[in-house]
């Protein structure tokens, strides 16, 4: 996404798309290769404890009159169906993350942050028999995420009511600070905070159905060098960590006056979510490289 107008352009004519059967089992292939399937063998550990990387992060990102949202968290293990499990699991999650204090609470507009909360919501309520997706709607959802798509989202966002996708998610994951947008028509502005996209991702693989999560993390891990329209996604998380990290970019020009531009990745058992907000006098490549910095301050992980 790179403006507010973006929110709702028409849709790009279709074009061949692969067989959903065919796709999704590369996509496993691809995942069990990288050997980041929860609960099935060998994950790298997390590295250093987060509270001790989100200064070296935070001090490396420096753009005069910006502002940087950092969180840190690691993936916690299955905890099993009991509430009490669940607690547990909540508490040591809790523990394990670390942000920046104000900043990683503050709603942001999420730009294309948000496509993450529609996959997850479709894949779930296709489960669930809620909603039947064909094979355009299949292709849609991979391109929404790997290329980030903004006519594949509004696409998604219409037919399947997007201000109630991000609610639902919401409710599902426990994040308080993610809410629809006030306009319904920009879901580019839909507003979340690190802490909560953090969780999201976190929690991912024990939320979802592990089919759904295993595929929307195997989009995120295969997302293209260049956007739908353009834009270069190799900043920020993608193209610094080590490795194939499942990756989310977004990127937004103008709301209130200022870009946006976001990044988010699970590499090993880590959870990175950078969010920033930048002067419009500040270029796409100035910004870009300012949350590559960032993203460098991290150390790899363990493993």
């Amino acid at each position: 996404m790179t403006s507010r107008g973006t929110s709702r352009p028409a849709p790009a004519p279709p074009r061949p798309r692969p067989a959903r059967g065919a796709a999704l089992l590369t996509a496993l292939l691809l995942l069990l290769v990288a050997d980041v399937v929860p609960g099935r063998g060998p994950r790298a550990a997390a590295g250093p404890p987060a509270a001790d990387v989100v200064p070296a992060v935070t001090a490396s990102w420096t753009v005069p009159g910006g502002t940087l949202a950092v969180a840190l968290t690691a993936r916690p293990e299955p905890p099993g169906p009991t509430g009490r499990a669940t607690d547990a699991r909540d508490t040591r999650l809790a523990h394990r993350t670390a942000d920046n204090g104000a900043a990683a609470d503050r709603p942001f507009p999420t730009a294309s942050m948000v496509k993450l909360f529609l996959a997850e919501d479709l894949l779930h309520r296709a489960r669930a028999g809620l909603v039947t997706l064909g094979e355009r709607d299949w292709a849609l959802l991979q391109d929404m995420i790997r290329s980030s798509d903004d006519p594949a989202a509004s696409e998604l966002w219409t037919r399947f009511d997007g201000p109630q996708m991000v609610r639902d998610v919401a409710d599902r994951y426990g994040l308080p600070g993610t809410a629809p947008p006030a306009d319904p028509s920009q879901w580019g502005e839909t507003t979340t905070t690190a802490r909560d996209l953090a969780r999201f991702l976190a929690l991912l693989p024990t939320v979802a159905a592990p089919a759904d999560a295993t595929t929307l993390l195997v989009w995120m891990r295969t997302a293209t060098p260049l956007a739908a329209d353009g834009f270069d996604q190799r900043f920020g998380a993608f193209g610094t960590l080590p490795g194939m990290p499942a990756v989310k970019q977004g990127w937004m020009c103008c709301v209130d006056g200022v870009r946006h531009l976001h990044s988010v990745a699970v590499s090993g058992d880590r959870v990175v979510v950078l969010l920033s907000e930048l002067p419009p006098s500040v270029s796409w490549d100035e910004a870009r490289a300012a949350l590559s910095a960032a993203a460098a301050a991290l150390p790899a992980p363990r493993g």
